[in-house]
């Protein structure tokens, strides 16, 4: 049965955006991989921030893959169908060799986005827009002070810079915003998204953040108190949702706030969740059957919060998508996996929603 999966994913590369649709649904049903239309990729561990959230920025970046073991992933991806490659990490833009990487992928035919903290977007502008067709910057805060006490550096002034730099640079590159909201930062729902207005972005979209999981460079799980919400402020948080989504109306139907009414309410159900008051937001999710990540050292994930479930050092990244991936998904009950029902970034795509559409 793997042969005959890989024999079908050797051809995705010529298909349109519905049929891979269609194959990710047929892998749902019969959990062969058919086609993976998005990677997220981390060119390096490091970062230059020291966000509440994150450790990579305890990273040295030692293990990071090499040039020549990201081009053996970059020529493995037209076989598997991928679409578009996301960089990410860590802070993608601190590897010096990261436009070099860049043109690997986009070598193969593959379309790039960047998530990034803008801390060097300013000095890298014109890299970044001659390289990527979407970038996502992180904006957690709308003072310096409180950017500091998120992310552990006095930056965002030099983000905004590094923004209108791309702006300027170019107009059309869709530029959005994605904030993580928890104890420190909540209250700057409705403000964020003024600022981001006030940026020129194109869009925001909003997360509560991972207490639960080791993804982001962890090696255990960190501390809930230090983000979670108490009961008091799951209280004030709903109340300034639903001020938000009337105060804010326009930009919910416009699409400027990525999140409908309905999910924005899912964060302070997060929080109060992990309080005990009450059960998870239920989770619709087949990112494992679209999309893998590959982090800075090799690892492949099925997505940022589950275990590896190979190395692309080890083995080729078609033989882990072939083999590794639907032994792991064989268990899955997204329903019911203790990862999945506390995700806090469930990707649902479906025939008339795809990020590679």
């Amino acid at each position: 049965m793997a042969a005959a999966g890989c024999h079908i994913v050797n051809d995705v590369s010529r298909i349109g955006s519905f049929a891979a649709a269609a194959l990710v649904r047929l892998a749902e049903v019969t959990n062969r991989t058919f086609v993976l239309p998005v990677v997220m990729f981390y060119p390096t561990s490091r970062c230059n921030s020291r966000c509440a959230s994150c450790d990579w920025w305890k990273s040295s970046g030692a293990g990071d893959l090499a040039l020549e073991e990201i081009e053996d992933v970059a020529k493995s991806l037209p076989g598997l169908g991928t679409r578009i490659v996301v960089f990410s990490g860590g802070e993608p833009l601190l590897r010096p060799e990261v436009f070099a990487a860049a043109r690997l992928f986009l070598a193969h035919g593959v379309t790039l986005h960047l998530l990034t903290s803008g801390v060097l977007l300013e000095r890298c502008a014109a890299e970044v827009a001659r390289h990527f067709s979407h970038v996502v910057v992180s904006l957690d805060a709308t003072t310096e002070e409180l950017y500091r006490a998120v992310r552990g550096v006095v930056a965002l002034t030099t983000v905004e810079k590094g923004v209108a730099r791309l702006r300027q640079l170019v107009p059309e590159l869709p530029v959005t915003a994605r904030a993580t909201l928890h104890r420190l930062n909540f209250r700057e729902l409705p403000l964020l998204i003024d600022h981001a207005h006030a940026m020129a972005l194109d869009g925001i979209s909003f997360l509560p953040a991972d207490v639960s999981s080791t993804s982001f460079g962890r090696e255990q799980p960190i501390d809930q108190a230090a983000l979670s919400l108490g009961r008091a402020d799951i209280a004030e948080f709903a109340e300034l949702v639903e001020e938000t989504i009337a105060s804010h109306a326009d930009d919910f139907e416009s699409g400027f706030v990525a999140e409908s009414p309905a999910k924005l309410r899912r964060l302070p159900s997060y929080y109060a969740a992990l309080a005990g008051a009450g059960p998870f937001p239920s989770i619709a999710c087949n990112a494992p059957y679209m999309s893998v990540v590959v982090e800075a050292d090799g690892a492949v994930r099925p997505c940022f919060f589950h275990k590896p479930v190979g190395n692309v050092r080890y083995a080729p990244l078609a033989a882990i998508v072939a083999r590794n991936l639907p032994a792991f998904r064989r268990t899955l009950d997204v329903g019911s996996n203790p990862v999945c029902t506390r995700c806090v970034c469930s990707m649902k795509t479906g025939w008339r929603h795809a990020p590679w559409q």
